[in-house]
């Protein structure tokens, strides 16, 4: 009896290693590969596409008969230890067969489906199917509950993976451009970064209050380096709509000079800091919006985040009609610059080759208001170990530009 229950156990491990050996092998070839293996008219490759166009019941029918097989060989080896060890056999005998299982059912079919993955895939995929066919009746329960728990974004993950491979491939053989693998791969990038990573912080948001009329806006208008601005209440924490500085413009032609911006404010758009650029990028497609508010978990705001931002994680920095021609960094000797206050810190760091502290804030400007606590007006300055920042302008909310100038450590005197 003994050498039965032996012979049975190994039978239903050796079936669950060929199972899960077999399924690897054939997940694994990408489904260009596998088109690639059928146009070229290779034996099997017919069941494998089949196997993978079929992939969630394929791969539930080969959880559900593994499960099945395992666990019963499970049971037979933990029966078998109570006649043979008395009371210490069920432990001693589950303890034995669940190495067992996870060595023959689950480790060795795994290395010997990575070495070679497609010649067994085309020999055995026909097995997948008929597995499939018959724990059919089984499968179906399981993939209505696993769909209802979760649903799946397994094929979003082959596509994402199939793209990285044919990218890799173009560009090793030279069909792709660096400049094309690079767009690529940003395009992967869209996914993996959110809103708070590209967002412009709430201390550098360039907003007008909404009471403000025209005509207390209009001598700073043609300063305005963009297109949009939101409009808030109380401050900044509290938008309330977006302008378009072009209908302000004909507005202020048409001679409204009395009526307040917020009369021309637009809802606004308040997205959470956490979406990511993709799944923002399609919203402000449909919506044909261009900013979004990011706002905090209070119910304030984070940042500003506009379709430009989004766009320049895919092609690089984009300049259009509203940006101001000047530089956002002027050299003015080996040590000293002058600098929009919007300048990344890491622009400037490396422009002075300096290294000033980094928080929260991404500007110049948020780093001098975290500084200093309050809004700086022009002729104050802020001396740090490595700089000194001279204030040359600024507004009631923000500091517009500065003076940067590199701080040298004192040279060591040679001794006499």
């Amino acid at each position: 009896m003994m050498v039965l229950y032996a012979a049975i156990v190994v039978g239903l491990l050796l079936m669950s290693a060929i199972l899960t050996a077999v399924h690897d092998s054939v997940f694994q070839i990408t489904r260009s590969h596998t088109r690639t293996l059928v146009e070229e008219g290779f034996d099997g490759a017919e069941n494998v596409d089949l196997a993978r166009e079929h992939k969630h019941t394929v791969q539930a029918s080969v959880r559900v008969t593994t499960t099945v097989l395992n666990l019963s060989a499970l049971a037979l080896i933990a029966l078998t230890g109570v006649s043979t060890w008395g009371r210490l056999g069920p432990v001693t005998s589950t303890l034995f067969g669940l190495v067992l299982v996870l060595t023959i059912a689950d480790l060795i079919p795994h290395l010997i489906a990575a070495r070679r993955p497609i010649k067994l895939a085309l020999s055995s995929a026909g097995m997948l199917l008929l597995v499939e066919r018959l724990a059919r009746p089984l499968v179906r329960p399981v993939e209505r509950l696993e769909y209802r728990i979760g649903g799946s974004d397994d094929t979003v993950s082959d596509a994402q993976r199939e793209l990285r491979e044919i990218q890799e491939i173009g560009k090793e053989e030279g069909v792709l451009e660096e400049g094309e693998s690079l767009l690529v791969e940003r395009a992967f990038r869209l996914d993996e970064l959110t809103a708070w990573d590209v967002m412009v912080p709430r201390v550098d948001i360039f907003a007008w209050q909404e009471d403000l009329k025209l005509r207390d806006i209009v001598t700073t208008l043609t300063q305005v380096p963009y297109s949009r601005v939101p409009v808030y209440k109380d401050s900044v924490d509290d938008v309330t709509g977006i302008v378009y500085v072009r209908e302000i413009y004909e507005r202020f032609v048409g001679g409204e000079l009395d009526r307040s911006v917020a009369d021309f404010a637009h809802n606004p758009f308040f997205v959470p800091g956490s979406r990511s650029l993709t799944e923002l990028l399609q919203e402000f497609q449909a919506r044909r919006i261009h900013m979004g508010i990011v706002a905090d978990e209070f119910g304030g705001t984070d940042g500003l985040i506009t379709l430009e931002d989004i766009l320049e994680e895919l092609v690089g920095e984009i300049h259009d009609e509203t940006d101001l021609d000047e530089e956002e960094i002027q050299r003015i000797s080996d040590d000293v610059v002058e600098c929009d206050a919007g300048v990344d810190l890491r622009d400037l760091d490396k422009e002075l080759d300096i290294a000033l502290p980094q928080g929260e804030h991404r500007s110049l400007n948020g780093f001098l208001l975290e500084e200093l606590g309050h809004v700086p007006e022009a002729g104050e300055y802020l001396v740090t170990s490595v700089a000194r920042i001279d204030i040359l302008q600024s507004s009631d909310t923000q500091v517009l530009r500065a003076r940067v100038t590199r701080r040298r450590a004192p040279e060591a005197k040679a001794d006499k």
